[in-house]
């Protein structure tokens, strides 16, 4: 299971890095083709899959995907 975060859907506003307590996300340098900074997951041996990105993110911009592999949770 891994976050996925679609860039031209993110607005910049930094809700799931607010709510992201292990620091899985960061701004990205460049922007999308809205001119939008965007997030991106830089850390995802951190991620837990608690799934509060996914919640908060107010354009439906962030998905958990099975990947195949199995995740651990802590």
């Amino acid at each position: 299971m891994k976050i996925i975060l679609d860039p031209e859907k993110c607005r910049g506003c930094g809700l799931c890095m607010d709510v992201c307590k292990r620091g899985v996300m960061e701004f990205r340098e460049d922007t999308n083709s809205c001119g939008c900074r965007t997030v991106a997951v830089v850390h995802p041996e951190k991620c837990v899959l608690c799934g509060l990105c996914v919640a908060v993110c107010p354009v439906h911009g962030i998905t958990i995907k099975n990947d195949g592999k199995r995740g651990v949770r802590t």
